[in-house]
């Protein structure tokens, strides 16, 4: 029996091993693909092999991806790597706020709810409760159509949708670790409140935002591709990735290169996104079932 037990064991070894590769693997592609994008987003105003994404005519319209034009032309005959690359420095510029404000502003109610409890966290549990009932693309299409289309108004828009789910995320996290025995050492020896919160409750709580961070963006994208494909995100001349996607919807039988390139592009850097999230949430131990 002991040496049956033991091929079992060790017959699963080598498929764990290929197991924790293949997720390296992944993890690495995913991490130089999110740093090609961003290096890209970045740096677009100052890559001199770029086409102009506004002028007309740099190629023939609607020619397919060629060596000359790696993702194709639209029907105005712009070059859609360019417009792409262009398209993903505003999308980020959209999501990377969004995110950062959303963390802050949650996690500060959720740690608050977390760690005092009481009529505070009932406060900000029905808000957030409240909130995540509302369909949330019906709620960003109210905030823009209430404020109007323009970058800023869009990124308060999907800012406000960031902050009830990492709020709860951090009430949950905040849950755990002020009942670990070093928060009650701390409050026995003394430490005020501020102390407590900040020196030893938020540097525990910080890994799992970090990790929910990379979730966010992606989901902040696809919200502002879902306002851009009906028509309420921020207008033209801006390019986003979602009015590409808006733009080439309507040639998808005749010219289908000019949604789904930017629409492969868009889809790699989410999978991307939801890997890195995955993998770190799954490293810092944040688990679900407490949230």
């Amino acid at each position: 029996m002991t040496r049956i037990g033991t091929k079992q064991v060790a017959g699963s070894m080598p498929e764990v091993v290929v197991r924790k590769r293949r997720h390296h693997v992944a993890l690495v592609l995913s991490l130089v693909w999110l740093a090609l994008v961003l290096a890209g987003a970045v740096l677009v105003p100052w890559l001199g092999f770029l086409e102009d994404p506004q002028r007309p005519l740099a190629g023939c319209p609607e020619e397919g991806p060629s060596w000359s034009h790696w993702f194709g032309t639209d029907q105005l005959g712009r070059d859609m790597f360019a417009r792409s690359v262009w398209g993903s420095r505003l999308s980020l510029s959209i999501a990377g706020p969004a995110v950062g404000i959303g963390i802050v502003v949650g996690s500060v109610l959720g740690i608050a709810a977390g760690y005092f409890g009481k009529w505070i966290d009932l406060a900000v549990s029905s808000l957030v409760n409240v909130a995540l009932a509302l369909p949330a693309l019906l709620f960003a299409l109210f905030i823009v159509t209430m404020l109007g289309q323009s970058y800023m108004k869009v990124t308060i828009a999907v800012t406000i949708l960031t902050i009830p789910p990492i709020a709860r995320i951090a009430r949950a996290q905040a849950l755990r670790f002020a009942a670990q025995e070093f928060v009650t050492v701390a409050g026995i020896m003394g430490a005020r409140w501020p102390r407590v919160l900040f020196r030893e409750i938020l540097p525990n709580v910080v890994p799992a935002l970090v990790s929910i961070a990379f979730l966010a963006m992606g989901i902040v994208i696809i919200a502002e591709g879902s306002l851009s494909f009906i028509g309420v995100s921020v207008g033209s001349p801006s390019i986003t990735w979602g009015n590409i996607l808006a733009a080439g919807r309507g040639r998808l039988e005749e010219s289908p290169h000019i949604a789904l390139t930017t629409g492969a592009v868009m889809f790699c850097t989410l999978l991307a996104l939801n890997f890195v999230g995955d993998e770190l949430l799954k490293r810092l131990d944040v688990r679900e079932a407490r949230i």
